[in-house]
């Protein structure tokens, strides 16, 4: 079973690349494919963090093609660390929007499932 990869998308760079967080269980290689995009709102209620989907989830097929973390290339993005990464492919237009309007509270999410 291939592991399910999942990156939290924080920002957009002046360059075009996005600031992520790798929320997955192991390093997301270079050559990974996203296929869905998700927006998630989280609030705290009685010390508890809770989540809910926002929205469907979009169709995406977003490689991933670059990742630079404490301004070295990467082979992949290690497991719970930030990285500034480079994107191609379908739906890369809307992650750049989705990640623009995001509100406070909410996170915007890659997978591979």
């Amino acid at each position: 079973m291939v592991a399910r990869m999942k990156l939290m998308v924080d920002r957009t760079l002046d360059d075009g690349r996005f600031v992520v967080t790798n929320d997955s269980r192991k390093d997301a290689p270079v050559g990974t494919i996203f296929t869905k995009m998700t927006l998630e709102a989280h609030e705290l209620v009685a010390g508890e963090f809770k989540s809910q989907q926002v929205g469907a989830a979009a169709v995406v097929a977003l490689t991933l093609e670059a990742v630079e973390s404490w301004r070295k290339s990467l082979d992949a993005i290690p497991f719970g660390h930030n990285a500034a990464i480079r994107l191609s492919g379908a739906g890369l237009a809307e992650l750049a929007e989705l990640v623009g309007k995001k509100a406070k509270g909410q996170c915007v999410f890659l997978t591979t499932d």
